[in-house]
């Protein structure tokens, strides 16, 4: 498989690929840069889709709930190469 997208479901893939990238960038800004003008755009689209596993979970220094949500997404990434036709 190269890196040309060139159906629906590598569309998805490389889509989920890109949130989890993401998801990882704001993970380290969050830990080091706290007055990054970028972890605020990103705060405000992913805050809303972890409050409720940041309700659930404990708070800790560090932010366990994205990094389970980039977990998550590179689960999707792999059932969905796995049971691809």
């Amino acid at each position: 498989m190269g890196y040309v997208v060139d159906d629906g479901i590598g569309l998805i893939i490389a889509s989920l690929n890109t949130a989890t990238f993401i998801t990882l960038v704001y993970v380290y800004l969050k830990a080091v840069e706290q007055r990054s003008r970028l972890l605020h755009a990103l705060d405000k689209i992913y805050g809303p889709l972890l409050a409720p596993l940041r309700r659930i979970l404990p708070a800790w220094r560090f932010d366990v709930a994205s990094l389970i949500l980039a977990a998550v997404l590179q689960a999707a990434v792999i059932g969905i190469k796995r049971y691809r036709l």
